[in-house]
């Protein structure tokens, strides 16, 4: 039964691990509640490995060593799954509830469904009016960055439900962010393309994943921050030929500048 109990436990780790990974939690956070669940369960001797791709528990009990790797390929920002997942941690490191129940807990978290995808439209194409009026837009401008937010937010929901590669998913989604104001300039519509698309584009920059490789970097947490960091650039570049493309196509064929 201890045998049994301990895989559990372990499993029950792993998936926390996995559940705040995919949900944009940092990696010192993940290695910091497992190891207090560990505490609180009565393990001692306990290794915690986690980086964005990857976490690793090693529990020694009984001179057996239980170890489980799984592997994470996706992961979003999501606070509202984020808090719940926190609380779950603290709750479970209070009242200690056998493995299978924590895990049932943490299954309907992860289960749950989120906020309806008409909120997710609104929410992109405010976020791109905001900034363009931010970084100096007419309000004209910004009821067309409006159009662009929700083709940004169109664009990344349909590669992601396709799983598709992040450098791909990036283009595509900031070609679609400027092919909207570059219809319009060609049409002859007065609007101010570039800061259409400076607003617009604030959508797609990793600004979370750039706070994040500055934190592990003082927290000594090299491996991660260079993983951050080689996909931020990743989307960077993306970002750049996305935009590029569609731009240096307009002007070389239609002659819109």
């Amino acid at each position: 039964m201890k045998l049994k109990n301990t895989e559990e436990f372990l499993n029950f780790c792993c998936e926390m691990g996995r559940q705040l990974i995919q949900n944009g939690a940092e990696i010192y956070r993940v290695e910091d509640s497992i190891n207090h669940l560990m505490d609180a369960y009565g393990y001692q001797d306990t290794e915690v490995f986690a980086i964005p791709a990857s976490v690793i528990l090693n529990i020694l009990e009984d001179g057996h060593n239980y170890t489980k790797a799984i592997r994470i390929r996706t992961s979003f920002i999501n606070l509202d799954k984020l808090e719940k997942l926190n609380s779950l941690c603290r709750q479970v490191c209070r009242e200690t509830p056998a493995p299978a129940e924590a895990m049932e807990r943490l299954r309907s978290i992860a289960q749950a469904s989120g906020y309806p995808q008409w909120s997710g439209y609104l929410a992109h194409g405010f976020v791109a009016v905001f900034f363009t009026l931010f970084w100096g837009g007419r309000l004209f401008d910004a009821c067309f960055a409006f159009a662009c937010g929700i083709a940004v937010k169109a664009a990344t929901g349909s590669l992601s439900r396709m799983n598709t590669n992040i450098f791909f998913t990036y283009v595509c989604a900031s070609m679609a962010m400027v092919l909207p104001p570059l219809a319009l300039v060609y049409l002859g519509v007065p609007v101010q393309m570039d800061k259409i698309v400076i607003g617009a584009i604030m959508l797609l920059v990793p600004g979370i994943a750039i706070t994040n490789v500055v934190r592990d970097v003082l927290a000594g947490d090299f491996l991660t921050a260079l993983t951050k960091f080689a996909e931020v650039l990743i989307i960077s570049m993306a970002l750049a030929l996305g935009i590029a493309i569609p731009v240096g196509l307009a002007r070389l064929l239609l002659g819109v500048a």
